[in-house]
Order: C-alpha cells, then structure tokens, then sequence
C-alpha cells in the first residue's frame, strides 16, 4: 500500500511538472530584443545599420519608453538611399500594444510614400514588411530579406 501510494504521488507531481512546466517561464519570457536583433542580423544581408537613439522613440516617433521594458531599432546608415529598417519592441505594458503598433504601421505608411518618390525597389520593401505583435513583443523588419527575419524573431519568441 504504501508503495502503490508514494508511486501514485510520483505519478501526479511529474504530471503537474509537464503541465506547468515545473515552473518555467514561457519561452520568450527571458528573450531581449538585442538578442533578436542578432538573430534578425544573422539572416538579414543588412549592409552598415545605425542605432536608432531611444530619446529619438518618444519625441520622433511618439512612442511611450514607459511602457518599454526593452527595445532595439536600426535603420540603414543612409536610410535616403536604403529603406531597411528593424524595430524590436519588448513591452513592460501588453495594453500598449495596439498603440504601438499603430505608430509603427503609421511609421511604415510614411516611409513608403517617401520611397514610392525615389526608388521603387526600397519602397516594394517597405510594402512587405507588417508590424507583428507576439506574446510580449512588437516588431517589424524592412529589407530583402523580410521573410526571414520576420521568422527568425517569430521563432525565438514562441
């Protein structure tokens, strides 16, 4: 009997592990964006990118840094000539992600109407590339590569 019971026990407490994972974090819980950013690097074909400043995402762009808790966004270094572009955003607030991806839809938008007057190739870029919100993160990629990269963060954030 007590044997048949110390198994049933054994029985439950690895069940109660594979359903809640004994307590893991999901699997984008401990992901930051500057490990995205490399991933989307590793598959992307970027030529030279320079770091967007974060004061830049408030006071350009409108974004609310509060409700941040981590971010990246590059663009290419003579973005006059070259429309790529990747912004990773990790949220601290999930209610901010409609917002956000809004203005980065809205970012895009304007993008593309500036492209769509000197290169028809960067501006088919940017009308490749959608804003994606997944589990905590909002993101988007504009390049030749989109795909990929798209991907690459879709996987590693799960």
């Amino acid at each position: 009997m007590k044997k048949t019971l110390v198994s049933i026990t054994a029985v439950i407490i690895a069940l109660v592990c594979m359903l809640s994972a004994c307590g893991e974090k999901p699997n984008n819980a401990d992901v930051t964006a500057a490990e995205l950013w490399e991933k989307v690097k590793a598959v992307s074909g970027y030529g030279a990118m320079t770091a967007v400043p974060e004061r830049d995402y408030m006071d350009v762009y409108g974004v609310d840094k509060t409700k941040l808790s981590d971010s990246v966004w590059y663009m290419s270094e003579n973005p006059a000539l070259n429309a790529d572009e990747c912004a990773i955003f990790k949220l601290a607030d999930a209610s901010y992600a409609d917002d956000l991806a809004k203005i980065l839809k809205d970012r895009l938008s304007r993008q593309l109407a500036v492209a769509k007057a000197y290169s028809p190739e960067e501006a088919g870029k940017i009308e490749k590339a959608e804003v994606t919100v997944s589990g905590s993160f909002v993101y988007f990629c504009v390049g030749e590569n989109s795909d990929a990269m798209m991907n690459a963060i879709r996987n590693a954030v799960k």
